[in-house]
C-alpha cells in the first residue's frame, strides 16, 4: 500500500492543544481498516510540556512547512 511517508521521515503536523506546528521522525506507519484503509504516523515528541507517543493521520501529516 502506497502512504505519503515511511519509517525515518521527517513529518509536521499542526497541535490544536498548544497551536503550534510539531515535527518528529516516524516510527512505525500503522494500517487500519478494512475497505477503506486508515493510515497513521506513530512518532515520539514533546507535546503539551511532556514526552509522548502521538498518532498523526495521514491527512494531518504535511512534508515540510508551508
Amino acid at each position: 500500500m502506497m502512504t505519503k511517508f515511511r519509517a525515518g521521515d521527517t513529518i509536521y503536523w499542526y497541535c490544536d492543544k498548544e497551536q503550534c506546528v510539531h515535527n518528529a521522525k516516524v516510527e512505525y506507519v500503522n494500517f487500519a481498516g478494512a475497505g477503506f484503509p486508515d493510515i497513521n504516523y506513530e512518532v515520539h515528541t514533546i507535546c503539551c510540556g511532556e514526552e509522548q507517543t502521538v498518532f498523526v493521520d495521514e491527512n494531518d501529516a504535511m512534508e515540510r512547512l508551508l
